[in-house]
């Protein structure tokens, strides 16, 4: 299936409705995916010649306050400045209930501009 090339969207009107577009697509991409994992469920991976459709592994770790701990005090025992290797995210620090300017005299504010749908 091959998607033909939109015209340039030159008004309010043709942005909405390519904006309308999209999420019908998104919504059709999301079934079609959803069909396909089941059928992995219960066949196995599928290969398409060109992507084979499966599931991966992702693995993330998380640490209690002793095991932070540890895990700090064995890098610096190895030479490694936990500083370095250690970050806070952004929902710990908001967590924290500080506000910008309290964080912008610790640190530097990195934001990334994402182009994205969300609900009203």
């Amino acid at each position: 299936m091959v998607l033909a090339k939109t015209e340039e969207v030159k008004s309010m009107d043709r942005a909405i409705s390519l904006g309308k577009e999209i999420e019908r697509v998104e919504a059709a991409l999301k079934a079609m995916k959803a069909e396909l994992k089941a059928f992995v469920d219960v066949n196995g991976p599928v290969d398409t010649g060109d992507v084979i459709w499966d599931y991966t592994l992702s693995a993330s770790w998380s640490f209690n306050e002793e095991g932070l701990k540890e895990l700090a005090q064995n890098m610096v025992l190895e030479g490694v400045n936990p500083w370095k290797v250690l970050n806070i995210t952004a929902s710990n620090l908001k967590k924290l209930g500080w506000d910008d300017a309290v964080v912008a005299k610790m640190g530097e504010k990195k934001e990334t501009r994402r182009f994205s749908s969300r609900k009203k």
